[in-house]
């Protein structure tokens, strides 16, 4: 998720959750939050105004020495032989199949559509319980082996913390309130396309969890989410599939990281009638025309039309609108009709 607009794989309130229990590790990563998040609002403050450079989305893996800094030392480079490490050789294999997985699917170049460098530092901190984008780069820790493992070698972790620079710079969406989870869904969205893509799976055998090889076994749980079924992931799992339970309090940004669950279950029924790729054209073309403060029935409305628009182009099933606007039906979202 993203914390005030820093984006972690494992969400805060599990963290706290595990913290309570007694996991120190859980709390030293909780620690480390604030000076990341300011760097990350930096970023997104000077979006506008950063210098364009167009690349070829060449993938750069540093070694943070388990301190809390980034590009400490570099272990290998975009067309470089296998280094020592098999952690940074995971780290160039899983960006490098996101990477291209949107080159060859959407033609992007890179995830901000110029070629932007891909960074990743792995081995942060000492026994760091996440893995997070900056709005620069990607920080993977190892885990404290404990709750949980590295971070840098699941295919869904990758895909949905890089998913979420390119949600930064096509529609950079707010993080707080139903924004914020559509910032989230789209992650997890793509983080799942990618794992089935990975995982050469057919959409009958896929499992529809996030984060589910980064937990051990003494975890409480099978996973961080579960799109299939929000709210039985883990122990601490309170995500909604329907807007009759829309959390409305005020922690976790008012829900951001809860409330995905819904238009997460909406996407997942949508892809068993309609298939994943359609899927993925539909919520790709969408995001594309989302706007920074886009809630969810505004997500509804632009995701119909672009269905339509592709279905009447024939790249999409006819039926496909018609099948989205069921699937939104079913976790208490329909069209606004004035």
């Amino acid at each position: 998720m993203c914390n005030k607009h820093h984006c972690f794989i494992v969400p805060p309130h599990i963290l706290e959750a595990l913290a309570k229990k007694g996991n120190d590790n859980c709390k030293k990563t909780l620690n480390d939050t604030r000076r990341i998040l300011e760097k990350r609002n930096t970023t997104l403050n000077n979006l506008l105004v950063r210098e364009q450079e167009t690349g070829n989305g060449d993938r750069f893996i540093y070694d943070s020495e388990n301190q809390y800094q980034q590009r400490v030392s570099l272990l290998r480079k975009e067309g470089q032989d296998e280094a020592v490490d098999p952690v940074a050789n995971e780290a160039y294999d899983t960006s490098g199949f996101v990477r291209d997985y949107f080159k060859d699917t959407f033609d992007l170049n890179s995830i901000d559509g110029e070629g932007l460098d891909i960074i990743s530092n792995i081995h942060y901190g000492m026994a760091y319980n996440n893995a997070f984008w900056d709005g620069d780069e990607m920080t993977y820790g190892d885990g404290d082996g404990k709750e949980f493992k590295n971070f840098a070698s699941a295919i869904d972790v990758v895909a949905h913390e890089l998913m979420h620079g390119v949600t930064q710079f096509f529609a950079n969406l707010e993080y707080q309130s139903q924004s914020g989870s559509l910032n989230e869904h789209f992650s997890d969205v793509f983080g799942t396309i990618i794992k089935q893509k990975y995982l050469k799976q057919d959409i009958s055998e896929a499992d529809w969890l996030i984060g589910d090889t980064v937990v051990t076994e003494d975890f409480p749980g099978i996973a961080i989410r579960s799109m299939k079924a929000p709210g039985t992931a883990n122990d601490f799992d309170t995500q909604p599939d329907h807007m009759d339970n829309l959390y409305t309090g005020s922690a976790n940004n008012q829900g951001v990281h809860i409330n995905s669950g819904i238009p997460n279950k909406a996407f997942y029924l949508s892809c068993i009638e309609i298939g994943l790729d359609a899927c993925g054209l539909i919520w790709f073309e969408t995001l594309k025309a989302l706007w920074r403060t886009a809630n969810f029935n505004d997500m509804l409305e632009i995701t119909l039309e672009v269905a339509q628009k592709l279905a009447n182009e024939k790249k999409i099933p006819e039926k496909a609108p018609e099948i989205i606007a069921q699937s939104f039906s079913s976790v208490g979202l329909a069209p606004i009709v004035v």
